[in-house]
C-alpha cells in the first residue's frame, strides 16, 4: 500500500466520524445539525491532527497543536454570538 494511505483514511475518518456525530447529536436537541456538523469538525479535527501528530512529533509539540486547535472552538462560539445579535 503506498505511504499516507492509512494516515489519510483515520485522518479524515476521525473527522468525519466527529461531525456526523455532531450533526446527529445537534438534532437530537432539535436544532438544525448545522452547529454540530460545525463544532463536530473542529472536536474531530483537533482529534485527528492529535493522532497524526502524536506519530510524527515529540508528544509535547502534539499536544500543542491540539491545543492551538481547540482554541479556535471558544473563538467560533463568540463570532457565531455576535452574529445573531
Amino acid at each position: 500500500m503506498p505511504d499516507g494511505i492509512v494516515y489519510g483514511l483515520i485522518d479524515n475518518g476521525v473527522l468525519a466520524f466527529a461531525t456526523v456525530l455532531g450533526i446527529d447529536i445537534d438534532k437530537y436537541f432539535k436544532g438544525s445539525g448545522v452547529n454540530g456538523a460545525l463544532y463536530g469538525a473542529l472536536i474531530g479535527n483537533s482529534l485527528s491532527d492529535f493522532l497524526g501528530a502524536i506519530v510524527d512529533f515529540p508528544l509535547m509539540l502534539a499536544l500543542n497543536i491540539t491545543f492551538g486547535c481547540l482554541l479556535v472552538i471558544p473563538i467560533v462560539w463568540f463570532i457565531l454570538l455576535f452574529k445573531k445579535s
